[in-house]
């Protein structure tokens, strides 16, 4: 078998598993009920990936330490994360729900606890008068201007016993083991490490203390068989993403070495930890514990995964080590294993975007896998908004507990205009449910927006995607699917014969009226996209009007793959407004000129992206961009922080004086606009008026333009009903 490796049955402490395959952490947030107890949303979502294969299950993080830290919990001690720190009866149930569903499928689970947030927690606490609290006086991440005093020893204490509580209550659950979220800047990690632990004195200005007293807890409660994963950051790599100027300046100098994290590891083997898995980075360059579609395969599996196997070999250390970090393509994956780099491999947004990946791949099905995307605005940006984990490929994460396919009662002649990734969503659920579906495209293939924003390098995983989105409707149209490509249909080819419309003919680029236009060379992204990125002869300077996400994704695409010296001028006071943060700050990182799709700065662009925020571009002249730029606008490029959510009141922000500006003329060949686009719904409101078909319907950009997870999703929800 091709992926033999994978599917070798392995061990971490006592506990069999059936294959190396491991599904990673990923936030249960609101996938509980108010007081914690996990609800048939978070049990249906884990025995989904049982029924595909996986091996072990790793649970989002669980926090243990309710009433301790301020952050965790909600108004009237409710809470959004599922709990497991006391006894509760009524909250155990769920859990023991939860373990039986998976082990059905001879699956194990593993419960992630967290020591809590710290830091990282929700800043609005403190707007209610909380106090925050950290390793030591620490800044809030997202309001720098929140001070978090320092725990005591016996606050910590608390933590740690109630570390061993929630380790046996989830042992006595049936739950298999536990996995230690000492990671990515949470409290744990701000316990264990120099950026946030400067403790001078007591127990904990030791830093791998904690680790080991919580290990330690565990072991005594629990049993030495009852297997830990502890999951570590081997190294925040602060210096690396930044350089020493802003290392020095920002971060004090300070964070966990590599030869500091191995360690580590040694002393928490030796304490009685079964296996890690090892990540770089933290909140502070979150594009590493969180590898957006920007990276390249397995950025840093062999220097973090691959270092430690190879030091615990030397060292005849018997734990395990677990390799994370973009294992989606199959074959990375087996590499890993093959070059004994790890023990095993975890899959996150992987398994989130096809639950059923170990089966598809063992059964040697690898073209039917649905390929993660990396745009995470469904499996993160989702809960940030106060929402819970689903995925933008796939409609049903999440949702397993609700949505469902059903044959159809009565059969309908559907007509779909376009093949988007919401237009194809839709023919393959009506397709399944037995309907008779047509679909026109006006292009010669399937992918509809995607395509275009495929075209950069750094765009690789959307391009898998629409790969993939093609080979589905190949297989659709053996099943009777009939597709009509390089059709831009009208009304009268639709009026009276079919049943069922649904408009999902995309969207119309938005170019604004500025004086001087002719003056200049431009285009439309979309236009300058499709048309593989050429440029006119002699184009050494671009400016592009619009710094969202397809903006900043072209400029660094410029920069990147031909050397362009690239200007973006945005209207709002930050770039990238409303993006996932791993993505947003990865892209900022890069067109700094700090880092690269492969993790290494020697492949980053030469020349660094200029940015205008809270500017606008008033004139063009022969060579010229004039803006009016706001003179207290701020540095676009701290990837190092996010942007509050617009629901999140930050008293400390100061609004900009809209007429302090100054005018500034930008040396140019060529204009990009990227300024977004309108609802193409002429045709829709055409169908409407001509009473077309009984039932018309309108999605993804043709109604609103947004995003895939939106055309993707009401694409499923219309096709189910019909």
């Amino acid at each position: 078998m091709e992926y033999n490796n994978i599917f070798q049955p392995g061990n971490i402490g006592k506990c069999k598993t059936k294959n190396r395959i491991i599904m990673a952490p990923m936030g249960n947030i609101n996938m509980a009920d108010p007081i914690g107890r996990p609800l048939s949303k978070m049990i249906d979502y884990f025995t989904e990936r049982a029924k595909g294969g996986t091996g072990i299950l790793i649970t989002g993080l669980i926090p243990v330490s309710q009433g301790i830290d301020p952050t965790v919990s909600e108004d009237n001690d409710t809470t959004y994360f599922p709990r497991i720190d006391s006894s509760s009866r009524t909250r155990l149930s769920g859990w023991r729900d939860l373990a039986s569903a998976v082990h059905s499928y001879d699956s194990k689970i593993f419960i992630q606890l967290t020591a809590g947030l710290g830091r990282v927690g929700s800043p609005e606490v403190a707007l209610k008068g909380k106090i925050l609290k950290s390793a030591s006086l620490n800044k809030n991440f997202y309001v720098p201007q929140l001070p978090h005093i320092p725990y005591t020893d016996m606050g910590i204490k608390k933590i740690v016993k109630s570390f061993g509580q929630s380790a046996v209550n989830a042992k006595v659950s049936g739950i298999d083991g536990v996995q230690l979220h000492g990671h990515e800047g949470y409290l744990m990690d701000q316990l264990t490490s120099a950026p946030w632990n400067r403790r001078k004195f007591g127990r904990y200005k030791n830093k791998f203390q904690f680790a080991i007293d919580v290990v330690h807890e565990i072991k005594e409660r629990c049993g030495k068989d009852f297997p830990i994963i502890y999951r570590l950051d081997l190294t925040q790599a602060l210096r690396e993403s930044y350089g020493d100027e802003i290392f020095k300046n920002r971060f004090k100098g300070m964070e966990r070495t590599i030869e500091e994290g191995l360690e580590m590891c040694k002393a928490l083997a030796a304490t009685g930890v079964d296996a890690f898995d090892v990540d770089k980075g933290c909140y502070d360059n979150w594009f590493y514990p969180h590898p957006p579609a920007y990276f390249d395969d397995i950025p840093y599996v062999e220097e973090m995964a691959g270092r430690l196997k190879a030091y615990f070999d030397k060292e005849n250390i018997q734990s395990k080590v677990i390799a994370v970090g973009k294992m989606g393509n199959p074959s990375k994956a087996q590499e890993v294993l093959e070059k004994n780099w790890a023990d095993f491999i975890m899959l996150g947004r992987p398994l989130l975007a096809d639950p059923y990946w170990p089966q598809k791949v063992k059964e040697g099905r690898t073209k039917e896998i649905i390929h993660c995307i990396g745009d995470q605005e469904g499996c993160i940006q989702s809960f940030i908004l106060g929402g819970h984990p689903c995925c933008t490929v796939n409609p049903y994460t999440g949702f397993e507990d609700t949505k469902k396919v059903e044959k159809a009662s009565k059969v309908k002649n559907v007509a779909i205009i376009g093949a988007g990734p919401g237009g194809c969503e839709a023919a393959k659920i009506l397709v399944h449910r037995g309907h008779k579906v047509t679909l026109y495209e006006k292009e010669d293939k399937a992918g509809g927006q995607l395509i275009a924003g495929s075209k950069p390098k750094i765009k690789h995983d959307v391009a898998k995607y629409i790969e993939n989105l093609q080979y589905q409707m190949e297989l659709l149209e053996k099943k009777g699917l009939k597709i009509n490509y390089n059709n831009e249909v009208n009304v009268e080819e639709l009026k009276g014969k079919y049943d069922v419309i649904i408009c999902s003919n995309g969207l119309k680029p938005f170019i604004p009226n500025i004086e001087g236009s002719n003056n200049i060379k431009s285009i439309e992204s979309r236009d300058f996209l499709n048309n593989n990125m050429e440029l006119p002869q002699d184009v050494r300077k671009v400016t592009i009007v619009g710094g969202g996400i397809v903006g900043c994704e072209v400029g660094y695409a410029l920069a990147h793959e031909k050397g362009i010296d690239v200007t973006i001028v945005e209207m709002l006071p930050n770039l990238m407004t409303g993006v996932v943060h791993a993505n947003r700050s990865m892209l900022l990182w890069m067109m700094m000129g700090k880092g690269s799709p492969t993790g290494r700065k020697e492949d980053a662009i030469k020349e660094p992206i200029t940015a205008y925020v809270a500017s606008k571009v008033v004139k063009f002249s022969e060579g010229k961009v004039v803006i009016k730029a706001n003179r207290k606008r701020t540095n676009p490029f701290t990837p190092w922080t996010t942007l509050v959510p617009e629901n999140i009141h930050n008293p400390f922000d100061k609004k900009l004086d809209p007429n302090d500006v100054e005018d500034i003329a930008i040396d140019t060949d060529y204009v990009i606009f990227s300024t977004g686009g309108r609802a193409n719904d002429t045709l829709y409101y055409k169908l409407l008026n001509e009473n077309a078909a009984n039932e018309i319907y309108c999605i993804g950009d043709a109604r609103e333009p947004g995003r895939a997870w939106e055309a993707i999703t009401s694409a499923n929800e219309i096709a189910r009903f019909i």
